[in-house]
C-alpha cells in the first residue's frame, strides 16, 4: 500500500519541481501559470465525485492501478507542452487522474487501517512525502547532470510504473471495499461539509507549498534550479518525517492537539519562509511548513472515511472532492494574487487557512470519537 503513496508523491514531486522551468520555457507570468494550474483543479473537481461509485463497482485496488497508470502516462507530456494552450488540457488530465488515484489509495488505506489497533494512516501518507522528496531530488540531480525535463520525466514515469504494479500486487483483495451500505456518493453537508472545509483549507496550504515553493526560491530569491528543487525536496522530506512520527504522536496526545499544533506550526513556517530574504532561512521555513502540514490531512481523511451511514469511499470521495479542488485550485489563486502584489504576500495569506484549522480542531477531533 505504501508503494502507491510513494508513486503518487514521486510523480507529482518531479513535475512540480520542474514548474520554474515550465514558467521560463513558455514565458509565462505567475497569473498565467496559475490559470494553467486551475485546469488541474477542474480535472479533479469534475471526476472525483465519481470515485465512490467506481470503488463500489471495481474496488479501490483497481481504481488505484488504473488512475495511477494514466497519471504516469500524462506527466511527461507536461514537460513537452509547446504552449499554454496545450499545457492546460494536459494539466486537466493530471488533475483528473491524480484525483482518482488519491481517493482510491486513501480508501484502501482505511481498509488496511481497520486491521490495525493503532493509527497507521499518517505513516502511509509519509510515503507520499518520501515520494515528493524523491521526485524533487531526482529533478535536482537531472538539472545538475544536464538532463532535459522531458527525458527526466519519461525515465521517472517508467521506473515508477514498475513500483506501481508491484505495489498493487501486494494490496488487499479487490472486493474488500467494493460493497458497502449507504449512499455511494455523499453530498457535502453536516459533518461531511465541515470536514470538507477543513480539508479544503489544509490542502490549499499544502498545494501552495507544493506548487510555489520552488518557484518562490527561484524567482524571488534567485536560487539556482537545483537549489530550488532541493528546497522543495527538503520540505517534502520534512513532511515525511512528521508523518512517520505522527501516528505515535496522535496515539499519545490525541487528534485535537495534533491538529491544532500542526496547523499553528504550518502557519509559522510559511510566514518565516516568505519574510526573510535568505535562501537557507527560507528553505528552513518551508521545511517547518512541511513538518506542520504532515498530519493535517491524514487525520481529517480518517475522520471522513469513518463517518457512519456511508459506503466505503463515499464520505472520503465527498471530502476529497472539496479538498483536492483546493489543493489544485489554491495555487492558481496564489498566482493571481502574486501577479498583482508579490509571491511572498500571496503565500503569506495562506497562513490564515492554518489559523482557521487550529480554531476548529476540537470539532474535527470530535467526529473521530477518540475521547480526547
Amino acid at each position: 500500500m505504501s508503494a502507491i503513496f510513494f508513486v503518487d508523491g514521486a510523480g507529482l514531486g518531479g513535475y512540480v519541481a520542474h514548474l520554474p522551468d515550465i514558467l521560463a520555457r513558455l514565458h509565462l507570468t505567475n497569473a498565467e501559470l496559475g490559470r494553467a494550474l486551475l485546469f488541474s483543479a477542474l480535472g479533479a473537481m469534475t471526476t472525483m465525485p465519481l470515485a465512490g461509485s467506481l470503488i463500489h463497482r471495481f474496488g479501490s485496488r483497481w481504481v488505484s492501478l488504473g488512475a495511477g497508470s494514466i497519471l504516469l502516462t500524462v506527466l511527461p507530456f507536461v514537460m513537452l507542452a509547446p504552449s499554454l494552450w496545450i499545457l492546460c488540457p494536459v494539466l486537466y488530465l493530471v488533475g483528473a487522474s491524480n484525483g482518482q488515484t488519491d481517493v482510491g489509495m486513501n480508501t484502501h488505506a482505511m481498509s488496511v487501517q481497520g486491521r490495525f489497533p493503532r493509527p497507521i494512516l499518517s505513516a502511509m501518507h509519509g510515503w507520499f512525502s518520501v515520494g515528493g522528496f524523491a521526485g524533487g531530488a531526482g529533478t535536482a540531480l537531472a538539472a545538475r547532470l544536464g538532463v532535459s525535463p522531458p527525458v527526466h520525466m519519461i525515465v521517472a514515469s517508467i521506473l515508477l510504473a514498475g513500483v506501481l504494479v508491484a505495489g498493487v500486487a501486494a494490496m488487499l483483495p479487490s472486493d474488500i471495499d467494493k460493497e458497502g451500505e449507504g449512499p455511494r456518493f455523499a453530498l457535502p453537508k453536516g459533518a461531511v461539509l465541515m470536514l470538507g472545509i477543513l480539508v479544503l483549507l489544509a490542502l490549499a496550504s499544502e498545494g501552495a507549498m507544493w506548487d510555489w515553493c520552488a518557484v518562490y526560491l527561484r524567482q524571488a530569491l534567485h536560487a539556482k534550479t537545483e537549489i530550488a528543487a532541493f528546497g522543495f525536496g527538503l520540505a517534502s522530506l520534512s513532511m515525511a518525517v512528521g508523518r512517520f512520527l505522527g501516528d505515535s504522536w496522535t496515539h499519545r496526545s490525541g487528534y485535537r492537539r495534533v491538529l491544532r499544533d500542526s496547523a499553528l506550526l504550518t502557519g509559522a513556517g510559511l510566514l518565516l519562509a516568505v519574510n526573510l530574504a535568505s535562501v537557507p532561512l527560507s528553505i528552513v521555513g518551508f521545511a517547518l511548513t512541511g513538518l506542520g502540514l504532515a498530519n493535517l490531512v491524514p487525520i481529517l481523511f480518517r475522520a471522513a472515511a469513518t463517518l457512519p451511514g456511508l459506503a466505503a469511499g463515499s464520505g472520503l470521495a465527498a471530502v476529497t472532492t472539496l479538498g483536492y479542488t483546493a489543493f489544485l485550485g489554491g495555487p492558481p489563486i496564489v498566482g493571481y494574487i502574486a501577479d498583482r502584489t508579490s509571491l511572498a504576500f500571496a503565500l503569506g495569506l495562506i497562513a490564515f487557512c492554518c489559523l482557521a484549522i487550529a480554531m476548529n480542531s476540537r470539532r474535527a477531533a470530535a467526529t473521530l470519537d477518540t475521547g480526547t
